[in-house]
């Protein structure tokens, strides 16, 4: 795969794609995942790396993916590394990227729920793939509560503009 061309693997459903990309040591779990989400029915878009780059630097690949979430302000992201960390705090750096590092099921779906977050970040050494499966899904099929959380999700976009 060209390192600048995204791999479009399914058609863009009414929910927007799914970005996903990795660092290298997230290659195997991202690899996994992409297969099991387009089996799913999801449109994904795999903006790698692939195996042969070897060691990539995992800001690169935060910021590939986070500027095609806010490209298309439906999609959502799903960024691997190895604790999950240093993809977390890249991808916060973006304004309008809401990240969340999950490490089970209710952080997946709160983190939606409560913070409306278009970006999960998982580790993949302290993660089984098969989790990482439940984790995701459950993040792209929970939806934003809205209500007192709207607000509490406006004010973190004006932090640090003061």
């Amino acid at each position: 795969m060209d390192s600048e061309m995204p791999s479009v693997l399914a058609v863009p459903p009414e929910k927007g794609y799914v970005y996903i990309a990795s660092d290298h040591n997230g290659t195997a779990c991202r690899n996994y995942l992409v297969k099991r989400l387009v089996e799913a029915g999801y449109a994904v878009i795999d903006l790698g790396p692939d195996e042969y780059e070897g060691k990539v630097d995992y800001p690169l690949m935060a910021k590939k993916l986070c500027e095609n979430v806010l490209d298309e302000h439906r999609g959502r992201g799903v960024l691997i590394c190895g604790t999950g960390t240093g993809m977390l705090i890249a991808a916060n750096r973006f304004k309008g990227i809401r990240a969340g590092l999950a490490t089970d099921r209710a952080t997946a779906e709160l983190m939606r729920q409560h913070n409306d977050c278009n970006v999960i970040v998982l580790g993949q050494w302290r993660t089984p793939m098969s989790e990482m499966e439940t984790l995701v899904k459950t993040f792209l099929e929970t939806p934003f509560e809205q209500g007192r959380h709207v607000k509490r999700v406006e004010m973190l976009e004006k932090l640090g503009e003061e």
